[in-house]
């Protein structure tokens, strides 16, 4: 008996068997499609969630970036790379941060001086600018209120001009005076020098996702957070301390800049201070790493017979380094040591005023 074969349409029609494959599972491309949409939809769900948990946090370096995008914009002279944009507010390490139409976080000056006033200018980066404090808790604002307690022989009132901007470095803050700064006629400028200042001219990175992202700045700075934890990138302290070696550019730039400033000053008829703030992790007795940093740097204004305030001998012992932070993990000054700042900063130009 001959058995009966059984056959199906697709057997009798092989290209009727590989439609129907085809029909029952998706096609490669297809799957490629639903994976780019879950993955676009998952970075605008991470945008949106990232949005409303920085609105208003204290995370240092997610702060920083706002502050860089929504407060600073570049400009053309390459030893000034960026300044402030004028006339510009935000919320920024939980404070407001408003700044006036000369690119101040300040009130409004005139260029030109009135009569009986006597004009300090404070030049500096971050920590002259009053990161993470209020404008009433900046140095410069501190400094300008008790100066106008017990005024300076000879004069009937005093204004402090605070012209700080994040992430300046030497050559910026002297780029900015002998530009613009000197036209406000200071009769003392006081440069705040901080341990990062021989870095080299910094330029604001700017591009549409750059600028506008919160979940590539988050990125970003984890993966550069990252980098330093594995030791990729080095510690604070030997960074630091390698800013100061002599056949760096940076260093190089630095001094010739302070040299300027000390031409400038006298050309202007303006006195000097250059007041060094030291890294504030480890300033309490005689533990502090940077000494000899800070010694080639008075070395420096020695030979340019201008003076050297260092801030540090006010501002160590005075409980744990800690307590004179913005936050346990951004060791700016605090409104604490702002005040200290400005106590060391009113002695010495009420020692000093009237003196050539």
């Amino acid at each position: 008996m001959t058995e009966a074969v059984h056959t199906t349409p697709e057997a009798d029609n092989p290209h009727g068997a590989t439609e129907a494959r085809f029909a029952r599972r998706p096609s490669a491309l297809l799957n490629s499609i639903v994976l780019v949409i879950a993955i676009l939809f998952g970075c605008i769900a991470m945008e949106v969630a990232l949005r409303v948990i920085f609105a208003h946090s204290l995370d240092f370096s997610m702060e920083m970036w706002k502050y860089a995008v929504k407060l600073k914009r570049p400009v053309a002279n390459p030893d000034l790379s960026f300044a402030h944009a004028p006339n510009r507010s935000a919320f920024l390490m939980g404070v407001p941060v408003s700044i006036n139409s000369e690119g101040l976080r300040d009130r409004e000056f005139s260029l030109e001086k009135p009569p009986g006033v006597y004009r300090v200018m404070m030049l500096g980066d971050s920590t002259t600018l009053g990161w993470g404090v209020r404008q009433e808790d900046t140095a410069a604002k501190l400094l300008e209120r008790k100066l106008n307690e017990a005024l300076p022989p000879g004069f009937n009132h005093v204004e402090v001009i605070n012209t700080g901007v994040g992430n300046y470095d030497t050559v910026q803050e002297v780029t900015y005076y002998e530009t613009i700064g000197w036209k406000y006629h200071p009769d003392l400028v006081v440069l705040v020098f901080f341990i990062n200042d021989p870095e080299p001219v910094p330029v604001e990175k700017k591009g549409f996702l750059i600028d506008r992202s919160y979940l590539i700045a988050f990125a970003t700075n984890r993966i550069d957070g990252v980098m330093r934890h594995v030791g990729v990138r080095p510690d604070w302290k030997t960074y630091y301390a390698s800013l100061y070696d002599d056949d760096r550019p940076g260093f190089q730039a630095c001094k010739k800049a302070l040299i300027s400033l000390a031409a400038s000053t006298r050309s202007h008829d303006a006195k000097l201070l250059v007041a060094i703030l030291p890294e504030l992790h480890q300033i309490n007795g005689d533990s502090y790493p940077f000494r000899p940093a800070h010694r080639k740097i008075k070395d420096v204004m020695t030979a340019e017979n201008v003076s050297v305030l260092e801030l540090i001998d006010g501002l160590k012992d005075h409980g744990p380094e800690e307590t004179l932070w913005v936050t346990a993990l951004d060791d700016h000054p605090n409104a604490k040591a702002n005040n200290l700042i400005s106590d060391q900063l009113e002695q010495w130009i009420l020692e000093n005023t009237g003196k050539h």
